[in-house]
């Protein structure tokens, strides 16, 4: 037995929808259980009025057939997964975006039952498949906490990918061998049409790439791939030097050992949601970045700079935490490295909102909120809106003096 209990991602955003739609099942689940005790003539009214088949198959059952279950076993798998996955693809389709993307992938799902077979089919499962085919493409570089009762018992982390593919191969186990009353069906049009959605949109751009995501994963792979092919010729070249009573001395830049340490801790610690060492972790960073470039010349500043999606997360946690010198500095050297980053726009209204309200910083902090507007249009209404707040903050403050 293996239940799903967290990810490693960070949110930026509360979930809502997810909840309400797991509440919603739950509702739904006790309705029917005092109403008719999930059985008797009672309960097959419920499943023949609200399910969906062949024979019965009106626009609102699409919807309807997803809030019935079989018996607290199914409710149980059901809203574990989803509880576990949904916030994450909340998070990144938005809350009305993922609430259309459910239903629809409930509906993308009670078709390819219906394509399948004529049984008629109950649960919620198919919607959810949708939800876990969606967090493979987006998320498959996180970790999911998995409480494991099996040979083994204990909790173990294990890489999304794994985990769903392993949940993909699982069903289609179960779809080879007879007598199972599961609508594997439904299973596999939900995964297809959550997969398919989630690479479209990644495709076209209306998501942002980031580094959770399974482009990140293929562009990760052609990069060793092509590091790999470098080290050969280099090799070869060496080689035929050799030949040629020939010495040839490469100088490779490395990153100090003491610098990788840094970074590696501070990243762990970010992954780990370990936010009270943050403040710590990123001095320490700052600090030994620092001490070898005094020793170095040739290091540069930007080592002290994370990948784009956690170094935005650190800003973020550090003014959540309350060190504004910090988070600003985070903020800048996000904008250093990412400068085109389809996020930019937030983190310049971020860094301006440090700047205006906490390090008295007004008018230095004009630029950015004015090309953070022209970047963000009306694509982010809420930091456009926040933006526009702070140039007024701006406008109504006393000027800073001018030097003589």
């Amino acid at each position: 037995m293996i239940f799903p209990i967290g990810t490693d991602r960070p949110l930026q955003r509360p979930t809502l929808i997810n909840h309400l739609l797991i509440l919603l099942n739950l509702f739904a689940f006790c309705i029917v259980v005092v109403g008719t005790g999930m059985q008797g003539s009672n309960y097959d009214w419920v499943v023949e009025t609200f399910g969906l088949s062949r024979e019965h198959h009106e626009w609102w059952r699409f919807i309807t057939y997803g809030l019935i279950h079989a018996g607290p076993m199914h409710l149980i798998g059901n809203i574990v997964t989803l509880w576990v996955f949904g916030p994450n693809v909340e998070d990144r389709f938005g809350r009305s975006g993922y609430l259309l993307f459910y239903l629809a992938g409930g509906a993308i799902a009670g078709l390819a039952h219906l394509a399948a077979g004529p049984a008629l089919v109950i649960g919620a499962s198919g919607a959810i498949s949708a939800v876990t085919g969606a967090f493979l493409v987006l998320f498959p570089r996180t970790v999911v906490r998995t409480f494991v009762f099996f040979f083994l018992i204990g909790l173990f982390n294990i890489p999304a990918i794994w985990y769903i593919c392993f949940a993909i191969a699982r069903d289609a186990l179960g779809a080879g061998l007879s007598g199972s009353n599961v609508s594997y069906a439904a299973h596999f049009g939900g995964y297809g049409y959550g997969f398919t959605v989630a690479m479209v949109l990644l495709l076209t751009g209306v998501l942002a790439r980031e580094d959770y995501d399974l482009f990140f994963m293929f562009r990760q792979f052609k990069r060793r791939q092509e590091i790999r092919e470098a080290i050969r010729e280099g090799q070869e070249r060496v080689r035929r030097d050799d030949s040629k009573a020939q010495r040839v001395v490469v100088e490779v830049p490395e990153i100090p050992i003491e610098i990788a340490q840094a970074r590696a801790a501070l990243s762990r610690a970010i992954s780990t949601n370990d936010r009270a060492s943050l403040p710590a972790l990123y001095a320490s960073l700052i600090a030994t970045v620092e001490a070898g470039r005094r020793v170095h010349a040739e290091l540069p500043q930007s080592l002290e700079v994370l990948s784009r999606r956690a170094q935005v997360d650190l800003a973020n946690r550090l003014f959540e935490a309350g060190e504004r010198a910090a988070a600003a500095r985070a903020y800048r050297g996000f904008l250093s490295l990412y400068e085109k980053d389809p996020e930019s726009g937030v983190v310049r209204v971020m860094l301006a909102l440090v700047m205006v309200r906490y390090l008295e910083q007004q008018q230095q902090a004009r630029a950015l909120l004015e090309t953070a507007l022209s970047a963000l249009k009306d694509r982010d209404a809420e930091h456009a809106d926040l933006a526009r707040t702070l140039l007024s903050e701006i406008d109504a403050s006393p000027k800073n003096p001018a030097g003589a």
